[in-house]
């Protein structure tokens, strides 16, 4: 039986191996490998009054990596620069040569939160004399651009899996020193741990202390889109971001432009914080819809393989993808991709079920296929001939199972209390790396329960303790509970009535 001395051991154990506690801890801007020869470019190319143009991604992360750069341009007021974040539907994902043809006034170029697989990209820079600097954080092909690269999975550094936005707020902190600029780059630290959630970094060492610092900035925020949201929400915390802000920021790039996004980020006033703010939402509400129809067309499509499902289909909108995947990723327990015809070519999203290394697994396979992204998040393009050998040969290649003891045991009734609440918060942030601990229970009548939310699809429950008073618990997007004969299996949050302790139960 647990007791509140083992549940501290166990969350403790998570973070034996980390070395960076504080701010003061977090390595110098010059260790992430080429930052100090790029901040020299850049450094060479202000002093000449070169025009620098700065290429973002239409993701959450991809945004906020453009929006860090673009306020460091505006903190030191630096005029000659312009920055482009790439149209989904019309332009493709990443640096292009058409975008670079639609501003021939850049000397140098920087990509945030893309650009690692931009070949062709960099020999037209090389050509045309201009120079290309790429910080990116997802993984490497075996050839490389021919430019300068800031990448944590190219060179090493104290943690690879970190966000776009870090990279961007660590080139932008060697720019800094290479200048020997006085101003402080702390706030836009406010933008990076949005980043790191959104982009589902591990919280652990660099990331969490960078996220610990970002929900304690957002408490008191510096700019005009964090004042806003701290006023709309009621705590900016990992799961607000996660479930609320990251999704309105990518409705921007899934449904339309990303520089709505950009632009809700970017913005000076709160009057203009809450009109981009409004258009962000209304994205968010139809792109809700679309995937709930698209959903029901992908399950009829839906091929089953021992190690993956996949669906492929004609016309479906190419902005949700990547969600539709992550939804049969949780119905079917396993790796899942989906694809839309274009142009005589299936190409999609995929996303790993487990410890399922995405990027090994595809490398793994003999077929003409393009991919790229993450472990665990990717974009393929495959053609339609091809589709039936990548279902009978895809294998998914399991990474050794480094993941958390996630269901720690059974916790005694005696135990939910606020020290708890206090124990469990103290190793918060929660999420990927660093998940919600779990615990059962043994069964317990029902006092009470009843239907809530807007449409009535989630169950409150009051259970009878043996030990203490009634017990509290909801179990989301379910509207048929019996508890009475199982064990339940839950995590802990804290009752935003009562302040006590809830049960989140696991359906």
């Amino acid at each position: 039986m647990l007791t509140l001395e083992t549940i501290k051991a166990k969350l403790a154990k998570r973070f034996e191996g980390d070395t960076i506690s504080s701010l003061c801890h977090i390595p110098h801007p010059f260790e992430l490998q080429n930052t100090q020869e790029g901040a020299s470019l850049v450094f060479q190319a202000m002093q000449r009054k070169q025009h620098i143009l700065i290429v973002g991604d239409y993701d959450a992360d991809g945004i906020l990596s453009t929006a860090i750069m673009v306020h460091f341009f505006r903190l030191i007021a630096y005029p000659h620069f312009s920055y482009v974040i790439p149209n989904r539907f019309s332009d493709g994902y990443g640096i292009s040569i058409a975008i670079l043809e639609r501003f021939p006034q850049a000397d140098l170029i920087i990509t945030v939160d893309n650009g690692i697989t931009a070949i062709e990209v960099a020999q037209f820079c090389k050509e045309k004399g201009k120079t290309l600097i790429i910080t990116d954080h997802h993984t490497p092909k075996d050839i490389l651009p021919q430019a300068l690269i800031i990448n944590p999975k190219v060179s090493g550094f104290v943690q690879e899996d970190i966000c776009g936005a870090l990279v961007a707020w660590y080139f932008c902190a060697a720019i800094k020193v290479c200048a020997q600029l006085e101003l402080n780059l702390t706030p836009l630290l406010e933008l990076v741990g949005i980043a790191c959630v959104s982009d589902m970094m591990p919280l652990k060492n660099l990331n969490r202390t960078i996220l610990k610092k970002s929900l304690s900035l957002l408490k008191n925020p510096s700019f005009a889109f964090s004042i806003f949201l701290s006023k709309h929400y009621a705590e900016i915390d990992e799961e607000c971001i996660a479930f609320y802000i990251a999704p309105l920021l990518n409705a921007s790039g899934r449904m339309a432009q990303a520089d709505i996004a950009l632009s809700f980020i970017l913005s000076q006033t709160q009057e203009e914080a809450l009109s981009h703010f409004q258009t962000l939402k209304a994205l968010n509400a139809e792109r809700k819809k679309i995937q709930e129809d698209t959903l029901i067309q992908v399950k009829n499509h839906l091929v089953i393989s021992s190690h993956c499902v996949l669906a492929c289909g004609e016309d479906w909108h190419d902005g949700i993808l990547g969600i539709l995947a992550g939804k049969l990723v949780q119905d079917y327990q396993k790796t899942a991709f989906v694809l839309t015809s274009k142009d005589g070519i299936y190409q999609g999203s995929g996303r790993a079920f487990g410890n399922t290394h995405l990027i090994k697994s595809l490398e793994s396979l003999n077929i003409p296929i393009e991919f790229g992204g993450h472990k665990g998040a990717i974009g393929i393009k495959i053609g339609p001939n091809d589709i039936q050998t990548f279902l009978q040969n895809f294998k998914a290649i399991i990474e050794e199972d480094q993941e958390e003891e996630r269901i720690f045991g059974e916790l005694p009734p005696h135990l939910l209390t606020n020290d708890l609440l206090s124990l469990l918060k103290s190793f918060a942030p929660y999420g990927e790396g660093n998940p919600k601990p779990l615990f059962t229970l043994s069964p317990l009548p029902i006092l009470s329960k009843k239907l809530i939310g807007k449409e009535k699809n989630h169950t409150l429950l009051t259970l009878q303790s043996p030990t203490s008073k009634p017990i509290k618990a909801i179990a989301f997007f379910c509207t048929e509970f019996e508890s009475n004969c199982d064990p339940l299996t839950f995590y802990i949050t804290q009752d935003s009535f009562s302040s006590s302790p809830m049960l989140v139960v696991q359906t």
